[in-house]
């Protein structure tokens, strides 16, 4: 898979995002007809919300990637946020990974 590619599920189809940092290759998957974000590795959710995920081959470009999906995150208004480590965001997730990401800008 790699950036843009367009996967035939979830009723509307799903973006393929190029996330590289935690490894080379992560990717995040976004399905904008339902609002949702899928981060994978790129960022958990920890008691105090969302960050960079950890234990990452290359913590600047995780951090550009964080950075990148909180802001489209925002921008197609995604309500929901499923992390690779960590409970969902059932609501305002876009919002709430953008307030996260102001931390680090």
């Amino acid at each position: 898979m790699a950036e843009g590619d367009l996967l035939d599920f979830g009723g509307g189809g799903a973006t393929v995002l190029s996330v590289p940092g935690h490894t080379e290759g992560s990717i995040a998957v976004l399905l904008p007809e339902h609002r949702t974000l899928f981060t994978g590795d790129t960022v958990a959710r920890l008691a105090e919300g969302p960050v960079p995920g950890v234990f990452n081959l290359d913590r600047a470009r995780t951090a550009a990637a964080f950075l990148r999906l909180s802001a489209l995150a925002a921008d197609e208004g995604v309500e929901t946020v499923c992390f690779g480590h960590g409970e969902p965001l059932t609501s305002g997730g876009g919002e709430t990974l953008a307030q996260s990401a102001a931390r680090y800008s």
